[in-house]
């Protein structure tokens, strides 16, 4: 659709053309009336020049043989220039004004003659008149016959029609004018090709740009030229580059501000969570262990029914996993520095590893571990890596149906701190299970604490949490994919140059 016309605008170009055109239309419509002018004013001199050579000769010839009293000589004069040239005719009129003698067929010649030759009379000289309209039906050329005494004798008229000089006139015109058609459509055509090319076009991309830059999109940018459109151009072309880098800005203040958020918003859960922990460890700590010895030391008493027996073996039971969950609530909360130093990850997953091999046995589930060889060491807390290990196993070998597979996988790689920052290299952990896919909106809080998909079967929420407080410790960092091609994959990057130890925001 044309934007132009959707407004009821008239393009520029085409402003420009209708001007160029209509002021060159004018230019050459003069330039070629005035040549017409000039044309016919030559042609009228050259047709005069001639006619009074013709008239000058004849009234010579005609003023000896009038002298010598030859009448008939003057009529063989007349008979022989009409031999030559009969579209000139001859007029020799007496001293009384009368005709004396003529060209053959000089009839109507008279009449246009006998203005030219009174005013000829009265003036006592030569004259020379254009009649018919726009003087260009007949010239006439009027001369006095004199005497050796210089009396006047009569008058000689030459006449000449115009019908030559009518033609010359209309081939010119037309000449002319086909010359200044040809050369205006030369002009309007080259005129409008330039602007299309250097103003229409320009503006368009221009206005495109503009256009698109309105509906959001800053990637747009106008075509640049070595011309003021061009300047036009190029300044536009920065603005936009400066609101590309403002709007960049503001989206990394934006995230950096969201991330910060998120950060008070952990620290703020994991005071929360150390003033919970230390309030469990001290008031339900000894009742448990009160509770977990009476428990055990029922359940192993042969002189009680087998059913009291049995839920003394729960009750020890379930006393052992509150043990362990106010464990690792204290471990969450009291985090130990890490002990940097450096390590050769390889080894030390591989007892991970081999540690669960019996437990994903149990499962029906394949482990497999893959270590690139001549891995570099990192500096790193090797327990704690192994930690981090442990949680991603326990969890894919959870996740893992029966016939499935878990990978493990060290190897060299490249990872990014934040969005944006530059690739450093590490070693990183990777553990692929063929379990089921994670939905979009778990994966989303996957590391964050308490946050569980697995609340039926026990889980805390605090496996993921760990690991992700480990490996942010070690200025790493930890992801996750989960789809229906790859199943689901948690890689965890430890840098390969340590950068010490990072206080806790995550």
């Amino acid at each position: 659709m044309c934007i132009y016309c959707s407004y009821g605008w008239v393009r520029i170009s085409t402003k420009l053309s209708v001007a160029l055109a209509l002021t060159s239309a004018f230019i050459l419509s003069a330039y070629g009336v005035r040549q017409l002018l000039q044309e016919e004013a030559d042609l009228q001199a050259s047709a005069e020049h001639e006619l009074k050579l013709l008239a000058t000769a004849m009234q010579v010839a005609v003023e000896n043989a009038w002298r010598d009293g030859q009448p008939a000589d003057v009529r063989e004069i007349l008979e022989s220039l009409e031999l030559k040239d009969s579209a000139v005719d001859v007029l020799v009129f007496g001293a009384d004004g009368h005709l004396a003698a003529s060209s053959w067929g000089s009839g109507p010649a008279e009449q246009i003659a006998v203005p030219a030759v009174a005013q000829a009379a009265q003036a006592n000289r030569p004259v020379t008149r254009f009649e018919g309209p726009r003087g260009l039906s007949y010239l006439v050329v009027a001369l006095p016959l004199r005497s050796d005494s210089g009396a006047r004798l009569g008058m000689l008229a030459v006449v000449r029609p115009l019908e030559t000089l009518r033609q010359d006139l209309r081939a010119t015109a037309y000449s002319t004018v086909l010359t200044i058609a040809t050369v205006l459509a030369t002009l309007i055509a080259v005129a409008w090709l330039l602007i299309q090319l250097h103003v229409r076009r320009p503006l368009s991309s221009l206005l495109t740009a503009i256009h698109s830059v309105r509906a959001g999109d800053l990637t747009a940018s106008a075509t640049e030229s070595r011309d003021e459109l061009g300047q036009i151009a190029m300044a536009f072309n920065a603005m936009v580059r400066e609101l590309q880098t403002a709007q960049r800005k503001a989206a990394e203040e934006t995230e950096a501000r969201h991330d910060v958020e998120a950060g008070l918003a952990r620290i703020d859960k994991l005071v929360t969570l150390g003033q919970l922990s230390a309030g469990l460890a001290h008031e339900i700590g000894s009742p448990l262990q009160v509770l977990n010895g009476r428990a055990r030391a029922l359940a192993a008493r042969a002189d009680v029914p087998a059913d009291i027996r049995r839920t003394a073996e729960i009750l020890a039971e379930q006393s052992d996993r509150i043990t362990t969950i106010v464990e690792q609530l204290m471990s969450f909360a009291r985090k130990k520095a890490p002990h940097m130093a450096p390590a050769h990850l390889g080894s030390a997953i591989a007892k991970v590893v081999e540690l669960l091999e019996p437990e994903a046995r149990r499962r029906g589930v394949r482990l497999s571990l893959s270590v690139e060889e001549n891995l570099p060491s990192v500096p790193a807390d090797a327990e704690q890596a192994q930690q981090v290990a442990m949680n991603l196993l326990t969890n894919a070998l959870r996740a893992t149906p029966k016939e499935g597979q878990v990978k493990v996988r060290v190897a060299r790689a490249t990872f990014s701190a934040q969005a944006g920052a530059a690739k450093q290299p590490s070693v990183s952990v990777t553990i692929e299970n063929s379990g089921p896919v994670i939905a979009a909106q778990s994966l989303e809080r996957i590391f964050e604490p308490f946050f569980t998909t697995w609340q039926d079967a026990g889980g805390t929420g605090l496996g993921l949490a760990v690991v992700r407080t480990i490996v942010t410790e070690h200025g790493g960092a930890v992801s996750v994919i989960s789809d229906e091609i790859n199943g689901t994959i948690f890689t965890a990057h430890f840098p390969q140059q340590g950068r010490g130890l990072k206080e806790l925001v995550a």
